[in-house]
């Protein structure tokens, strides 16, 4: 999908989460990035309108996912004319997002991570410890039981990945109230870009990208490694109750991270893992009055 208001704006391409959980559903939410931007939601191989049968499963691989975004973004800037472009890549995206900026940085004027994942095998230790910590607190004996049986990180198994999903997920609800399924669901109903049938092919493509890919994105990827160096302007937003991801190793990698053209961490204080949905106007006014004044072409700054 690619909509804006005017064609010589510049580019932003927007990488979605999950994986195979796509944000075109969601476009209309921040619709008026349009005015400033021409935006480029991309239904990833495997997600959304992308899922399908036919998808070789030795395909499924981040470094394809890499060669993916590259290809997109040349016929992007070719078909606009445009020497670069923003990546603005959240979750799961912010992963394989930073790993095209590192190793294709002309092609960018800046990068915005949301939720920023760095390592999950890191990750992951601190998911299990907050949730096992919150079940000893509050002496919930199923809870412990549960993460007791399954023990820490690494886990060789995706239902030993659910459970201790399942508890995080709870607990970091406790904490702060995320974006409730069925208002996902609402706004997915509600969008122009989306058929029923795209609809149905959400949760097939999500289950099906999860399944090909977490063993990899849970072992083998490490930014503090793969990418600890950035030649582009660095913008994370982080929502300060984010679990999912946790904050505290997004925040390593930003202060680890060597980025010669300068660096940015920005909080939004009422939000989860969702600060683009939670707190919208904050969101657009970033990208708009922070990222593009300091980092855009030439005529916009």
């Amino acid at each position: 999908q690619i909509r804006g208001e005017g064609r010589s704006k510049p580019i932003l391409l927007l990488l979605h989460g999950g994986p195979g959980f796509p944000q075109m559903p969601f476009s209309h939410l921040n619709a008026e990035l349009e005015k400033e931007f021409v935006v480029v939601q991309w239904d990833q191989r495997g997600a959304g309108k992308s899922y399908s049968w036919s998808i070789p499963d030795e395909s499924m691989q981040v470094d394809q996912f890499v060669s993916d975004a590259h290809d997109l973004v040349q016929l992007l800037l070719q078909r606009f004319h445009a020497p670069k472009c923003y990546l603005v890549a959240h979750s799961w995206g912010s992963m394989f997002g930073a790993l095209t900026v590192a190793r294709y940085p002309e092609l960018f004027y800046a990068y915005v991570g949301i939720g920023q994942v760095a390592g999950l095998p890191e990750t992951q230790q601190v998911r299990y410890q907050f949730a096992l910590d919150a079940a000893r607190k509050e002496n919930n004996q199923e809870a412990i039981a549960d993460l007791t049986r399954i023990g820490p990180p690494p886990h060789e198994s995706f239902e030993r990945c659910r459970i201790m999903e399942k508890w995080v997920s709870h607990y970091a609800n406790a904490r702060y109230q995320a974006v409730a399924p069925s208002q996902m669901a609402w706004w997915a109903f509600e969008s122009p870009a989306y058929s029923w049938i795209d609809l149905v092919k959400i949760p097939l493509g999500a289950r099906y990208s999860f399944a090909m890919l977490w063993r990899e994105i849970f072992y083998k990827i490490n930014l503090f490694r793969q990418a600890p160096r950035l030649e582009v302007p660095v913008y994370l937003f982080l929502g300060r109750y984010d679990e999912v991801v946790t904050t505290k190793v997004a925040e390593q990698y930003f202060n680890a991270l060597d980025a010669p053209r300068g660096k940015q961490l920005i909080w939004f204080e009422k939000s989860g893992h969702w600060p683009h949905f939670n707190e919208r106007q904050k969101y657009r006014d970033e990208l708009i009055n922070r990222v593009l004044k300091e980092t855009g072409p030439a005529p916009d700054r």
